[in-house]
């Protein structure tokens, strides 16, 4: 089987890794772009970051329907977060690991790595829409401060 490499992004903060960290999570729902990065698209009207293990990540239609995109595998607030990925398809999951890290003056890293694409028969496919589309969603993550 191939080994597809994960999806790894790196982003400078200008805020802790704790204030990074609950903005990530409890405030998802004012940086996420549902409108194009979501199941319902149109019909998304917010998203969930349950931020302890077990957790879900939700999305919620107008309607009140949630719709699952993944489960909290390990929650170490506010350092890091490990996650499944499956958008409704627990049989193509992926994981996603950050971490947030301080740097001192009141400044951070974040570094997501988007893995296990091989679990699916169109991960090299999917693994280069994640690698773009991740940019798009972080850099929005990053200005939303």
């Amino acid at each position: 089987m191939e080994n597809i490499e994960p999806v790894v992004k790196k982003l400078s903060l200008n805020v802790s890794a704790e204030k990074a960290f609950h903005h990530f999570t409890a405030n998802i729902h004012l940086w996420w772009p549902l409108s194009g990065h979501s199941l319902s698209l149109a019909d998304a009207e917010s998203v969930v970051f349950e931020a302890y293990d077990g957790g879900r990540i939700y999305e919620v239609e107008k309607s009140g329907r949630e719709r699952e995109w993944g489960r909290v595998h390990h929650c170490d607030a506010p350092h890091r977060l490990i996650f499944s990925w499956v958008l409704e398809a627990p049989e193509k999951a992926t994981e996603v690991e950050i971490e947030f890290a301080d740097q001192g003056d009141g400044k951070s890293t974040l570094t997501l790595i988007h893995r296990g694409w091989d679990n699916r028969e169109d991960g090299a496919e999917w693994r280069g829409n994640y690698d773009t589309g991740w940019e798009g969603v972080l850099s929005l993550f990053v200005t939303s401060f």
